[in-house]
């Protein structure tokens, strides 16, 4: 059984999948959705206390989409408001 990073799991035991789930891709809806985007970017040393590793930070990906955003930062902002409104209609906080 693999290990889960730290936000891959902040991420399913927030929207209730398991480790073995693959939601589809919330840019696209077309794939399955292997990566979790950081929406404001970690950086490459990461940063002090995972402080950006929170539930309105991640979005899931295909690889397709997860090149786009990083070549297209304004692709973020869009994802934040999808982001929101699926959160909103959970009934989750949310701090942007």
């Amino acid at each position: 059984m693999k290990t889960l990073k730290n936000y891959k799991k902040l991420f399913s035991d927030y929207w209730g999948y398991c480790e073995s789930d693959i939601p589809l891709c919330w840019g696209c809806f077309k794939e399955p959705a292997v990566d979790i985007h950081h929406l404001v970017q970690k950086g490459m040393g990461g940063v002090k206390n995972n402080r950006l590793n929170r539930i309105d930070n991640l979005f899931p990906v295909c690889r397709s989409c997860h090149t786009i955003a990083h070549r297209n930062k304004s692709i973020n902002e869009k994802w934040k408001n999808v982001l929101k409104e699926k959160m909103i209609l959970k009934g989750g906080g949310y701090d942007w």
